[in-house]
């Protein structure tokens, strides 16, 4: 009796032991530096509200605490390039230097779906938060000839995307630095596309969430037009469900596409328009096959979820709303 007693007070030494290290590591904070450095950082795993240590050591290129973000700049051991909102929160967008059209990030892909929902090719296209920019690089270069307006918050965010992740203005892309309720407010232009994807891992603008804010958008579209969105899981169903349940309000005929382990939900819409899966995967063949794009977008088109689950997910939420979009508080 005695030994056993003392192998399982010798265990729960160890399990308490190894337990210390892993909650050490996980609340160890760096100060800022401006110079490259080699870090172990965390990875957001887009699976509820979890954070875990990433496996690798990447190097820091770049770090800037700006007036919104602490922002770094990672390259992994693949030499994929990452660009990070307050470190050890996941990657904001994700950038390979040696093929430089390559989309990785799950959003990138999945935003790709707009392609054979097009009626016809985009004469203007919005992007609400720039990011890395790699999905405005993309369409740029498929869609020369489209006017991108691109609204970003933060301005360093523009200069690290030019520096870091092969993002190039033009003479027919407009940057503007603001907060992207304002702009879509003040707007006067009808779009083609319209890309929403203002959310970090830790910061989702209640703004750019309710029911007046995607009125607003629906206002800006052309017809035919196509608004998508990047819902990241960020831990908060309830969240997710009311913010579905508020665009479906104004987009009535609402596809929502799910990512790899519910890391994203993508909410879709042709105002107007309901999409037909089989219509959009027989286009899809046809456009990858005349760009030369490898996307398999067909495959993403079958995580649509079905019209019941969306009636399910969103029966017993709220409708978020400039008055009432109590975020912080949503679980």
């Amino acid at each position: 009796m005695k030994i056993k007693m003392k192998i399982h007070f010798k265990l729960s030494i160890i399990l308490i032991s190894l337990m210390l290290i892993v909650f050490s590591s996980l609340g160890e904070e760096k100060a800022p530096e401006a110079k490259p450095k080699v870090q172990e950082t965390g990875f957001w795993e887009g699976i509820g509200n979890l954070f875990l240590p990433h496996a690798e050591k990447r190097n820091v290129l770049y770090e800037k605490q700006t007036q919104y973000f602490l922002v770094t700049v990672e390259e992994d051991s693949k030499g994929l390039r990452h660009m990070v909102f307050n470190p050890n929160k996941g990657s904001q967008g994700i950038w390979n230097p040696k093929m430089p059209d390559e989309l990785i990030s799950n959003y990138c892909r999945f935003s790709t779906i707009f392609l054979p929902a097009l009626k016809i090719p985009p004469k203007r296209v919005l992007f609400i938060g720039l990011g890395a920019g790699i999905v405005p690089r993309f369409v740029r270069k498929n869609f020369p000839d489209a006017v991108i307006d691109i609204v970003e918050i933060d301005p360093e965010i523009t200069i690290i995307a030019e520096n870091y992740f092969g993002f190039k203005k033009d003479d027919k892309i407009k940057i503007t630095i603001g907060d992207g309720r304002d702009f879509i407010n003040r707007n006067k232009e009808k779009y083609d596309v319209i890309f929403i994807d203002a959310y970090t891992a830790d910061r989702i603008p209640f703004q750019l969430t309710t029911i007046e804010f995607y009125q607003t958008v629906r206002d800006s579209l052309a017809p035919d037009g196509i608004m998508t969105a990047n819902i990241a899981n960020l831990g908060k169903p309830t969240f997710i469900a009311s913010e579905i349940k508020t665009v479906r309000s104004v987009f009535p005929d609402l596809a929502v596409f799910i990512t790899e382990n519910n890391s994203n939900y993508i909410p879709f819409s042709s105002y107007g328009r309901k999409l037909d899966n089989a219509e959009l995967k027989e286009k899809a063949l046809k456009i990858e096959a005349e760009k030369r794009l490898s996307l398999n977008i067909g495959e993403m088109l079958d995580t649509r979820m079905p019209e019941d689950e969306i009636g399910k997910m969103i029966e017993k939420v709220d409708i978020l709303k400039d008055d009432f979009a109590p975020i912080e508080t949503m679980k």
